[in-house]
């Protein structure tokens, strides 16, 4: 059972990617629809991308200059919507997006870095991603359910008021 799993995990993190961003999208807040949009597009979009352009598989004895792209744009977006956001698990989407960018800098800068080490690095923390995504759209809906709608971002410190 477990080679099974192994064996499709990727095809297995596509359909629930698709679905958790899909469920984002239409029951999710601001933050939950643009982190299920960085995801579609950036994610989805590029791997779809590289596979008609460069290849059907990751590059994993060096650098991957595609992946390593995806996740620096990725991380720059999910940094930018966890500092804005009104929750607090895009903070954690955005933790494990910064390590799996580094896993990129960490393979350019270590000779002895091993294949299998640079792929759970690069690609690990994207299961846990789609996971606090999941739970943020169901903490939405729960949270919307009791205490009705709320603020998705958070205020800017430009434009509070100092009596308040």
């Amino acid at each position: 059972m477990w080679e099974l799993v192994l064996e499709y995990r990727d095809e297995a993190q596509f359909v629930a990617g698709m679905f958790i961003s899909l469920a984002a999208l239409r029951w999710g807040g601001m933050p939950e629809r643009c982190v299920a949009a960085v995801w579609l597009v950036v994610f989805e979009g590029g791997d779809l991308a590289y596979d008609l352009f460069v290849g059907p598989s990751m590059r994993l004895d060096q650098i991957d200059i595609w992946y390593a792209g995806i996740d620096v744009l990725a991380a720059t977006i999910f940094v930018g919507v966890a500092l804005c956001a009104n929750r607090m698990y895009t903070l954690w989407i955005a933790s494990f997006q910064l390590v799996s960018m580094s896993a990129h800098i960490s393979r350019e800068l270590v000779d002895a870095m091993t294949p299998i080490s640079y792929a759970m690095l690069s690609i690990g923390p994207s299961y846990f991603q789609l996971a606090l995504l999941l739970g943020g759209v169901i903490y939405h809906i729960k949270r919307k359910k009791i205490w009705g709608d709320y603020r998705d971002w958070r205020k800017s410190l430009y434009n509070r008021n100092k009596f308040e």
